[in-house]
């Protein structure tokens, strides 16, 4: 027999398995194996241990203290109250104005600002009171001072009491002023 450096193929028929395709099976019934595994471990909860679980949160007894809980309540309570009490302030408020100006306050600023003496004002009262017997409403002296018709008027209707002097002034002082 002679020994050829190369050795002799065996053909294998088409029944036979060779050992690197019983490898190449093992090795996917495996992996097959591993993945089906895997997936069942992830599978979630049924639905009769999501209830077990529920059952069991709802019926344990909690050793926590309600003390805080209800001292937020009854701040809450109180800051509602405030609210409530101080909206009702404000609404009493907005329902009676009180009236902000004063006449007789406001006369005296007046009479300050433009330099009236006594004497003119009364002078002024007069006028106005003899405007009012015309018109049939008396207006306020000062209107006289800021309406220069009315002033006319006053002046045309001639009362008896009426010191032409002083009234010159009066009229000279609001055109310089």
């Amino acid at each position: 027999m002679k020994k050829t450096g190369r050795r002799a193929r065996k053909t294998r028929g088409p029944g036979s398995t060779g050992s690197g395709s019983v490898v190449r099976i093992a090795m996917l019934v495996a992996g097959a194996l591993v993945m089906l595994s895997t997936s069942f471990s992830h599978a979630g909860p049924t639905q009769n241990d999501v209830f077990k679980s529920i059952q069991d949160s709802v019926g344990e007894r909690h050793e926590g203290s309600s003390m805080p809980v209800i001292l937020l309540a009854l701040c809450g309570a109180l800051v509602l109250v405030l609210l409530v009490f101080m909206s009702r302030r404000e609404q009493k408020k907005v329902a009676a104005p009180e009236a902000l100006n004063h006449s007789g306050k406001l006369a005296r600023e007046v009479v300050k600002e433009v330099n009236l003496k006594p004497n003119e004002l009364r002078q002024l009262k007069t006028l106005a009171d003899s405007i009012g017997e015309q018109v049939g409403e008396t207006p306020d002296p000062l209107a006289l001072l800021l309406c220069p018709s009315l002033l006319a008027k006053g002046v045309n209707a001639n009362p008896s009491k009426m010191d032409k002097k002083v009234v010159a002034q009066v009229v000279r002082r609001l055109r310089e002023g």
